[in-house]
Parts: structure tokens; C-alpha cells; sequence
């Protein structure tokens, strides 16, 4: 799931004022903002936490139709300055009587303190955690998607553009600084994923427009027709194509030499964050971050072990459904050797990933008190894109396209079994991320700050609790090909669990976290060895929040059953996890608790 927000230019633009910039300090501020009324004071906290999110934000500022002025540089100064701020945010937080708060307010305070605390702790690792050169975590691979925000159809979003622009050798220059004060510490990228570090560096060096930076005409709107006309476009282009040639591009040539020569000489020999100084710390503190619970790696550990022997033993009751005599390895040759397994055409993958959620929303009303309002379906990438997209993305709704979309690569169709296909659409569009997603962002009663979050527990974890709703509810009964997908997808994400958590903690080699991935997993040998490399050198942790968040979901959810009894709704209790919002699992757990004491109360 990778939403991407909506760069339409709102006019008039309201452009809103840091909320530093109008008080001389954060303590300032809390000493202005404060009440005889908590519910007040804790409205003014909720929004000048999301003042400074939106100052480094992108997404959400287009979203709220802010002009992108200035690139997020992770600087060590921010992370003092962010600390800084959220220690001002605790003590505003301790004025509060969190007891006097009625429900929701009560959700949003606990949210503002675990994002704070979490926040100030993350300074002690700062140098250990913030990555800034591999595929998934650099800014240089993500500006194309970053200039892709900005709108530019008229004079005032090309000069947003243009001062954009001017920025990058500065963020470049960033990133050189920052690896070389990380190698004086002894942190460097290891070895295996060094080609891919600099490849992503040399991938940015090209002309304006053929590069990172280019601007489709078709984003310029009818002025981009004719770059001539006296619309700017011209000036636009060539300003773009100076600083591009002039500034960027020898700031990327000075970077890449750096990174091939000297960093390279610096590589460490093995993969796992707790193989660099101080990385076991910061692996135990991305843990709790990323899964948003208070929970060892070792515990993960033992629940993945666990995890991934329950799934199998499912697998093998499903395989023998379909006839299927023989292991799961037996299962895992027999498919690629099946043509039957594989869509024939685009319009056909299509279809596989359209109809399932269709055909659960007919159904929705066992399940939800309600359903979403913004139409979803399906749709192929831009063919020029699916080769750097394994999978496909799901991008919500946007002023400029009202409808949500699951985009699917449709590209070496021979390749891509369609038995998961029916477990994605459960988990993209509905119920999953569409669901959420789009009553998450319309829902105005909720703080800005609450209607933007994403926790990838929460978010991931709903996207596969929507998977198991396809298998728990028997809707997938009728087809045990698709159901046994889904108990592919369950498996791909329970073995993250004791595949980042060996190689981070426990001492696995690259290799034997590769060869533990081929034992349980069906994923290709390229796609295994991109992903181990995700979990060990760039996203240390985050992996985790998948599994672990449907597990907590449905944890809640069993607890309610169980004390409620014959009182249990499970649409009331989807409610109440999904009406909130996406919520740290800590907070998630709180709130569920207080919906279980109201239910009985009720009862």
C-alpha cells in the first residue's frame, strides 16, 4: 500500500504559519495555549502537533493544499528541535486530567503522548536510524514521487517547483555530510546492498528531461500545449534544465564517487542492524516503534516461529480440499508447472483483483454499520513503471480522481499466479485499506492530526485482519485456491516476523535469512533477495507491523468475544476499530477496553 496524496492546487491557498513562527518557543506556546478546560487545551496540543508535521510533511500539505516550499532534511538540528518540541508537548499533556476527557479525547491524548515519548527517545539513535541511502528509506530515490506533488498548471506552482528545485544540491550535500559523520561513527550501509546505494544515486544523474525532475506537458495543463505561448512555460523549462545541469547533477556525480570509493572501502561484511555501534538499542527501540506496542524482538521472534508452523498445518488442510496430495514444497513446485494458476490477460488479472471486493461488499452489511462512500477498483500501472513495481499500490481518492484504485502490474503475466490475487483485493480495497482509508481521511469530527496518521500496524495490520475476514467468514470457502492465496500472503508476512528479527538480533546471516524465506515462502529468489535486504540494511523493523497488527486486531477482537459472550457484535466492534482511525496498538488496546466495558454496560 503506497498512498500517494492528491496534487491538485487549492485556490485561493491558505497558507498556514508554523507554529514556532508564532510563538518565540515551544514553551511559549504551550503557556499561550492553555485553559480551565482540558477538552480546549488538548484541542490546542492535538493542533500545534499538526502544524509541525505539515512543516515537514509533504503529503499531507498537498492534501491540505499547502505549497510545497522546502524539502524535509532530517538534520540532527530537527531531531534536537522535534525532541525539543515534544518534550513541551509532555508537559502540556501532564496539565491535562486525562480522566475528565470524554472517549475520543481520551484516544487523542494517549495517541500525542506515545507519539511524543517516542519521538524524544528516538534522538538517542539518531545517528544509528537515520538512513538515507538505501532503496526504500533515500530521498534521492523518492524524488521523483516528491516533485511529482508539486502542482505546476499555472506561474505560482512552477516557481514552487523552480525553488524546489534549488534545494536539491543543498539535500545532497545533506546527505554526503550525514554518511560521513555516520561512518565516523563506525554505522555504514553493508556490502550487499552498496550496488543498489550507488545505482540509486547514478539513477537521479540525467538531463532535465529525461531525469527525476521531469515535467510531463500533460501536467502542465492547456498551457503546456504550446511552451511557447506567454504562459512561462518556456522560462519554466529552461531554469529547470540549468539547475538540473549546473548544480544537481554535479552534486549527484560528487555523491556517487564518494559512495563507490571511499564508503564502499567502509562496507560492513555482514547485514543486521545489531552488527553496527549502538544498532541493538535501536533496533529494540524501531521495534516498538514500528509495531507500536511494548514488545521485545525476541518475543516477535518466538511468536513468528509459532506463527509460521499454525499456517502451514492450514495450508495442508486447505491442499487437501483441493486434491492436492503431497508437502507444501510439493505445492510450492506444482504451481509454477500449472497454467491454469495464471491469468491468460490484463483484463483478466483485472477482474481478479475487481470482483472479490465487489462481492464482499455485498456482504458488508453482516460485517460494518456502514460502507464506504468513494467507489474503488482496480486498474494496471503505467507499463513503464511495473518494472520497479513487484507488486502494485493502492492510491485513495483525490479531488482530481474521486475514485479509488488498487494498481496492479501487469506486466510477464506467465509469472504471476493469481491465488493471491482474491487475499490483495480483500486487503486493498474492500474491506481493507480503501475502507479505511477513505472514512479515515473524510472524517472531518476527528483532529487533523488523527485524520492523517497512518501507523503501519494499524494500517497493514486492518489491510490483513480484512484478508482473514475473507477466510474466517468462509467467503472464501467455495474457492480454496484463492483461500489457500491468502494463507500465502499470511505466510509471506508471519515469516518477516522471525526473518527481521534474526538477522537484526539474533546473529542470522544474510543468507541463512534467505534460505529460511525459501523454506516457507513462494516468492521468487529475486524477490526473496530484495526483501531480506529491506528487512536487514534499510527498513530495520517495519516489516514487523503487518502481521503484528492483524494479530493484535484480532487479538482485541477475541477478548471482546470472549467477554462479552452472546452480547458480542463483531460489526460494532469493527466499528470501534475502525471509527477512531489508524491508533498505535497501545492505544487501540485502551480504547477496545473501554468499548468492552460500554458494551456490557449496555448490555
Amino acid at each position: 500500500m503506497k498512498p500517494i496524496a492528491s496534487t491538485k492546487r487549492i485556490a485561493p491557498v491558505k497558507r498556514i504559519a508554523p507554529m514556532l513562527a508564532l510563538c518565540a518557543s515551544a514553551v511559549a506556546c504551550a503557556d499561550s495555549a492553555m485553559t480551565d478546560d482540558p477538552a480546549q487545551t488538548l484541542t490546542a496540543v492535538a493542533e500545534d502537533v499538526w502544524q509541525r508535521q505539515l512543516e515537514v510533511d509533504l503529503r499531507a500539505r498537498a492534501r491540505e493544499g499547502l505549497p510545497l516550499e522546502r524539502l524535509p532534511i532530517p538534520t540532527l538540528e530537527r531531531a534536537r528541535s522535534d525532541a525539543d518540541f515534544s518534550r513541551a508537548v509532555l508537559d502540556r499533556l501532564d496539565g491535562i486530567d486525562a480522566d475528565a476527557l470524554e472517549a475520543d479525547d481520551r484516544i487523542t491524548w494517549e495517541l500525542l503522548r506515545r507519539g511524543a515519548e517516542m519521538t524524544i527517545e528516538s534522538l538517542d539513535h539518531y545517528w544509528v536510524i537515520t538512513n538515507v541511502l538505501t532503496p526504500y528509506s533515500s530521498p534521492i530515490g523518492a524524488m521523483r514521487q516528491i516533485f511529482g506533488l508539486v502542482p505546476v498548471a499555472d506561474d505560482a506552482g512552477r516557481q514552487d517547483y523552480l525553488a524546489l528545485l534549488a534545494q536539491v544540491p543543498g539535500a545532497v550535500a545533506f546527505v554526503e555530510s550525514h554518511v560521513r559523520g555516520q561512518m565516523e561513527r563506525g554505522i555504514t550501509v553493508p556490502d550487499a546492498n552498496m550496488d543498489a546505494v550507488v545505482g540509486i544515486v547514478r539513477a537521479g544523474i540525467a538531463p532535465f528531461s529525461t531525469g527525476p525532475f521531469a515535467v510531463a506537458e500533460a501536467r502542465l495543463g492547456a498551457q503546456g500545449e504550446d511552451p511557447d505561448a506567454g504562459s512561462g512555460t518556456a522560462a519554466f523549462f529552461a531554469e529547470a534544465e540549468r539547475i538540473v545541469a549546473d548544480e544537481i547533477n554535479p552534486a549527484l556525480e560528487r555523491l556517487a564517487a564518494f559512495l563507490d570509493g571511499e564508503f564502499r572501502e567502509a562496507a560492513a561484511p555482514e547485514v543486521g542492524l545489531s552488527r553496527q555501534p549502538g544498532g541493538e538499542a535501536a533496533y529494540r527501540y524501531l521495534v516498538r516503534l514500528h509495531t507500536t506496542m511494548d514488545i521485545t524482538p525476541e518475543e516477535i521472534h518466538e511468536i513468528g516461529l509459532r506463527n509460521v508452523a499454525e499456517i502451514e498445518e492450514q495450508m495442508l488442510a486447505v491442499q487437501a480440499r483441493i486434491g492436492f496430495e503431497g508437502s507444501i514444497d510439493d505445492f510450492r513446485r506444482h504451481i509454477p508447472t500449472n497454467p491454469d494458476y495464471f491469468p491468460k490477460t490484463v483484463e483478466e488479472v483485472r477482474e481478479r483483483f475487481d470482483s472479490p471486493s465487489r462481492q464482499f461488499f455485498e456482504r458488508a452489511d453482516e460485517f460494518f454499520l456502514s460502507k464506504p462512500d468513494a467507489p474503488f477498483g482496480a486498474r494496471r500501472l503505467d507499463p513503464a513503471l511495473e518494472g520497479s513495481q513487484t507488486f502494485g499500490y493502492y492510491n485513495p481518492p483525490t479531488p482530481n480522481d474521486p475514485v479509488g484504485y488498487y494498481n496492479f502490474n501487469g506486466s510477464d503475466l506467465d509469472q504471476r499466479s493469481w491465488l493471491t490475487y482474491a487475499g490483495i483485493s480483500l486487503h486493498e480495497l474492500f474491506p481493507g485499506h480503501h475502507f479505511h482509508i477513505t472514512r479515515q481521511y473524510a472524517n472531518d469530527a476527528l483532529p487533523a492530526v488523527r485524520r492523517n496518521a497512518l501507523h503501519t500496524a494499524y494500517t497493514e495490520g486492518w489491510g490483513m485482519y480484512s484478508t482473514f475476514l475473507g477466510i474466517d467468514s468462509g467467503f472464501l470457502a467455495d474457492d480454496p485456491l484463492s483461500e489457500y492465496g491468502a494463507y500465502m500472503m499470511e505466510i509471506f508476512v508471519a515469516t518477516r516476523l522471525v526473518v527481521d528479527t534474526g538477522m537484526n538480533l539474533l546473529g542470522w546471516t544474510l543468507e541463512e535469512g534467505r534460505q529460511y524465506m525459501r523454506e516457507h515462502i513462494f516468492d521468487s529468489e529475486t524477490q526473496i533477495a530484495s526483501e531480506s535486504l529491506r528487512y536487514s540494511t534499510d527498513m530495520w523493523g517495519q516489516a514487523l507491523g503487518y502481521q503484528m497488527g492483524k494479530r493484535a486486531i484480532l487479538g482485541l477482537r477475541r477478548k471482546a468475544e470472549a467477554e462479552l459472550g452472546d452480547d458480542f457484535d463483531l460489526r460494532r466492534f469493527h466499528e470501534a476499530v475502525l471509527g477512531p482511525g489508524s491508533l498505535p496498538m497501545t492505544v487501540l488496546e485502551s480504547h477496545i477496553d473501554r468499548f468492552i466495558e460500554a458494551e456490557r454496560s449496555t448490555s
